[in-house]
C-alpha cells in the first residue's frame, strides 16, 4: 500500500527538508509551491505550481488546483499526510499595515490550510489521516512589526483546535507544531547574514542553539509515524526553551 504526504511551502527550507524525510521512508511526495523545488529530479515527488493566496480567494482555481492533486493521489492508501507548512512573513509597523497586507497573511497562513483539509476529507479520513499545521513561537511570544504573521498563525492554531473536535472521530488527527527560531534563509536575511548575530539569537535559547529545517521534519515525522488518534487537537512547541525567556534578541 502507498504513503503518501501532501505538504505546502515544498521548496522552502524547512519544506523542503520535510520532502526529502519522507521521500527516503518511501512515502510518495506532492508538493505545493510557486517555486520550483531545488531538485527538480526527484523519485516519488510531484511539484505543483500553486498560489496559495489566489487558491484561497478563487473557487475556480482552488477547485482547479484540488483536482490536479487528486488526479495524482492513489485510490488505495495506507496512509495519508497533509502538512501545512508554506507561509508569508509580512513585517511591517502598525501604521504602514495595509489590507492587502491582512489578506496576503491571512488567505496564506490561515484560510488555504483550512480549504485543503476541507478538500480532502475523504481521502484523510480513509487512509490513517494526519494533519500538521506549521505554527509558531509568535501565537504567543512576538516582537514589534509581527502583527499580521502573529495573528494569522494564531489563527492557524484556533482553527487546529476546531478541526480536530470536528474531525477526530473520523479518524483524522490534526495538530499543529510551533517552532521557534529555525535556521533557514528568511531568518538569516532578517539578521543581514550577520553570523553574530546569529550566535547572539542561539545564546538566549536555553538550549544555546536554534532550531533547524532537519529538526522540523524529524518532528513531523515522528508525530505522523504513531498511529495514536488521542494525539489530536495539540500545539507542540519546538523552540529550545526561550517561551520561558523574557526576552530574545531584536
Amino acid at each position: 500500500m502507498i504513503k503518501l504526504i501532501l505538504i505546502t511551502g515544498s521548496s522552502g527550507d524547512i519544506g523542503n527538508s520535510i520532502v526529502n524525510s519522507f521521500l527516503k521512508s518511501n512515502y510518495m511526495v506532492i508538493g505545493l509551491d510557486k517555486k520550483s523545488p531545488p531538485l527538480t529530479q526527484k523519485v516519488n515527488f510531484t511539484h505543483i505550481d500553486t498560489d496559495l493566496y489566489k487558491f484561497s480567494e478563487d473557487n475556480t482555481y482552488r477547485e482547479e488546483i484540488i483536482f490536479k492533486i487528486k488526479e495524482k493521489v492513489p485510490k488505495k492508501l495506507s496512509k495519508f499526510i497533509l502538512v501545512n507548512n508554506a507561509a508569508v512573513q509580512v513585517l511591517k509597523p502598525i501604521q504602514q499595515i495595509k489590507l492587502e497586507d491582512w489578506n496576503q497573511s491571512l488567505y496564506t497562513n490561515t484560510v488555504s490550510p483550512f480549504f485543503l483539509v476541507q478538500g480532502f476529507i475523504d481521502e484523510l479520513s480513509s487512509a490513517s489521516g494526519h494533519v500538521i499545521n506549521i505554527s509558531s513561537i509568535h501565537t504567543k511570544l512576538t516582537k514589534a512589526n509581527f502583527t499580521c504573521y502573529s495573528a494569522s498563525k494564531a489563527a492557524l492554531e484556533s482553527i487546529t483546535r476546531s478541526l480536530a473536535i470536528e474531525l477526530s472521530q473520523t479518524g483524522i488527527s490534526v495538530n499543529a507544531i510551533a517552532p521557534a527560531a529555525i535556521l533557514t534563509k528568511m531568518l538569516k536575511e532578517g539578521l543581514n547574514n550577520d553570523d553574530s548575530k546569529i550566535s547572539e539569537l542561539e545564546q538566549f535559547h536555553p538550549s544555546k542553539s536554534i532550531g533547524t529545517p532537519e529538526g522540523v521534519a524529524l518532528l513531523v515525522k515522528s508525530l505522523t509515524d504513531q498511529d495514536n488518534k488521542f494525539l489530536t487537537g495539540s500545539v507542540i512547541e519546538y523552540n529550545g526553551g526561550i517561551n520561558n525567556v523574557l526576552h530574545d534578541p531584536d
